[in-house]
């Protein structure tokens, strides 16, 4: 679900620039944020996330040549998740603690072994779990200072603005109209007024459609 694709649901956000744009720096900074599904440790991640090549999801490496194209800075980010099947979980945890008690002949184990016996159960299974990865795109205007964000996921989208914050020294806020008003620069009356506006429904219940649904299903019913 890109730029170019037929259909793509696309957030509006609004950041900031720098006054001086230094591409290499930024593209130093994009690459420290790259994509990487491993942690330190060298083990995969629950969740893991980072920037990769709007053109290929597999390059993660970078210059200003890759990224900038007129007043756009463009790049791609990726979002991946691996989940454990809770039954699973459980019972290879009563497997391991059934090993566990034979091994040291007890009959019951304490506390501190089953938190580890669950902590390296669950470690072992997220290694075997393959990702599901997400792929987004993500363009930013620096002269208008809007971010066009290509994806209404939740926890991507949490990720991908911590991740923007990290890599580019701002915080991108969601275009929504109390926030677009604060940026435009109206009175501040005008931005408390918008704030407590209440929501309304734009549309009438749709009463009619299901009375005529209704009586459709009576006449099929008499027929």
């Amino acid at each position: 679900m890109g730029f170019l694709s037929a259909t793509s649901s696309i957030v509006r956000l609004h950041a900031k620039p720098p006054k001086k744009i230094d591409r290499d720096a930024i593209a130093a900074a994009v690459a420290e944020g790259r994509f990487r599904d491993q942690d330190d440790f060298g083990m995969p991640k629950a969740e893991a996330f980072g920037w990769v090549a709007m053109h290929d999801p597999l390059v993660t490496e970078f210059d200003a040549s890759d990224l900038f194209f007129q007043q756009y800075l463009v790049v791609g980010f990726r979002f991946d998740s691996r989940a454990v099947p809770a039954k699973l979980a459980w019972m290879e945890r009563r497997r391991a603690e059934a090993a566990r008690k034979a091994e040291l002949n007890l009959e019951r184990i304490g506390r501190n072994i089953k938190r580890e016996i669950k902590d390296d159960v669950e470690s072992t299974l997220l290694a075997r779990a393959l990702p599901n990865p997400k792929l987004f795109e993500c363009a930013w205007n620096l002269e208008t200072e809007t971010v066009y964000f290509t994806g209404k996921l939740k926890k991507a989208r949490e990720a991908f603005s911590t991740l923007f914050r990290e890599t580019f020294g701002v915080m991108p806020t969601p275009m929504i109209p109390y926030l677009a008003a604060e940026r435009v620069g109206v009175p501040d009356t005008v931005v408390e007024l918008v704030r407590d506006v209440e929501p309304c429904r734009l549309v009438p219940e749709a009463t009619g459609i299901r009375a005529n649904g209704e009586a459709a299903d009576l006449q099929q019913a008499e027929l």
